[in-house]
């Protein structure tokens, strides 16, 4: 290894970051039990493709994070060993390894008969450690904020803040229209049977949480999206017709999600926040299937809204590769668009390597935020940071290597993708 390639790998290493998407619960981040990390949906999936049977270690046939398992966590892990072989060979089995290897001490990283109820006595020890959420964080990771979706319900660990994520979308793989109004109605608290209601809740929630510790909206918006104006008089009928569980096509739910986020920014902007997270090209099935998601006309309805609401910044991920382009373009196009991470089914080598390069050739580098961990646990922030710096590093060298950037401005990249965008995008200290 060269004197560059040693100052590059080095300078990845201790670059601060800010990690702008996660599930970690603020007061407690870490996992409370191995069977929490093993058993991340990602890999439980997985596991299920592989043969698993959906309730062999969660009796409600779901992941945990989506309904408690109702079992104890050994008894998770001894049902799940016989299957483990089968995903040795993905990222999300790899990324698995290291974690146990690198933060847990596991030779080989591999879970046997053997260790497991040590391991799962020791995960339990962790968790108890005051220090340990830190240690993964801020010493492993060097993680000095993370964003989460979720509230808190009790004083926050350092260095974690928040987003408001809202999914103005009628219908879902998990959700009828009728079941999304009833929760709706439930979250803000009050009845919803007109579009003049809808606006009226979305527009007050969205002012009263555009504030600091607030960072972003979050909007996951369907692949049928396309930004249009939209009558109140017509989401009322959509609205009706979803109570009485009349089918509804695609214009109607486009109908409904536009006129949704069209309250949700009218009202950020009496507000203070200014960013707006957008997650896109992804759906789940029942009971818990993951499947990508792209259409045609989605990118270009994204860009008329940002060109709408040009006071908001549009910092996008993708789950779909399809994205990859289009979402560049529309970063090199329109002022307000960024772009972040790598979302659900982007997690890996082949899809990561694409996207930096694909931002790279075409993104202005104060526009790209390089990480966007998506866990539910700090633990889980390891594996998948390490492998993306990697990616970084390779890509980085390689364009060195082929004279397609210079020595001191790869290494100039480095701070503002990992840190420097994403706390000015979302407004960090």
């Amino acid at each position: 290894m060269n004197g560059f390639e040693q100052t590059l790998w080095s300078e990845l290493e201790a670059t601060p970051v800010v990690d702008p998407h996660t599930h970690l619960t603020p007061e407690a981040p870490q996992a409370a039990t191995l069977a929490d990390i093993v058993l991340y949906h990602h890999v439980w999936i997985e596991l299920v493709s592989a043969g698993m049977p959906a309730t062999a270690a969660t009796q409600a046939g779901l992941p945990h994070e989506l309904a408690d398992p109702s079992m104890p966590a050994l008894d998770r892990i001894r049902a799940i060993l016989p299957y483990l072989p089968a995903i040795r060979s993905t990222t999300c089995g790899n990324m698995l390894r290291v974690l146990l290897e690198d933060l847990y001490g596991v030779p080989g990283g591999q879970l046997t008969p053997a260790n497991v109820e040590h391991l799962c006595a020791e995960a339990e020890r962790k968790a108890q450690d005051p220090a340990w959420p830190s240690h993964v964080l801020r010493e492993r990771c060097h993680i000095e904020t993370s964003l989460t979706v979720h509230r808190p319900r009790g004083p926050a660990r350092p260095g974690i803040e928040y987003g408001l994520e809202q999914s103005p979308i009628l219908a879902t793989g998990k959700r009828t229209p009728a079941q999304t109004l009833d929760d709706m109605e439930a979250a803000m608290g009050q009845e919803l049977l007109t579009a003049d209601d809808l606006d009226r809740a979305l527009h007050a929630l969205a002012k009263e949480h555009s504030r600091p510790p607030v960072r972003y909206l979050g909007l996951w918006l369907p692949g049928y999206f396309a930004w249009e104006h939209v009558a109140e008089a017509r989401v009322s009928d959509v609205m009706a017709r979803a109570r009485e569980g009349r089918e509804l096509a695609p214009p109607d739910l486009n109908a409904f999600t536009c006129f949704a986020v069209r309250s949700l920014l009218s009202g950020m902007l009496e507000g203070t926040v200014r960013t707006v997270q957008v997650i896109v090209g992804a759906d789940v099935l029942p009971p818990h299937r993951s499947l990508t998601e792209w259409a045609p006309p989605f990118v270009g309805g994204l860009g008329r809204l940002a060109g709408e609401f040009e006071a908001v910044q549009f910092n996008c991920s993708t789950a779909s590769d399809i994205y990859t382009q289009d979402l560049g373009v529309l970063a090199k196009h329109v002022p307000n668009v960024s772009v972040a991470g790598y979302w659900w089914h982007t997690l890996y080598p082949r899809y990561l390597r694409k996207s930096v390069e694909t931002r790279l050739d075409m993104v202005p580098a104060n526009k790209i935020v390089g990480f966007f961990s998506d866990a539910y646990h700090a633990e889980w922030c390891y594996p998948k940071l390490k492998l993306v710096k990697q990616i970084w590093g390779e890509v980085l060298l390689d364009r060195v290597h082929r004279g397609l950037l210079t020595a001191d401005a790869a290494l100039s990249l480095i701070r503002p993708v990992f840190c420097e965008n994403a706390r000015r995008i979302y407004g960090l200290a």
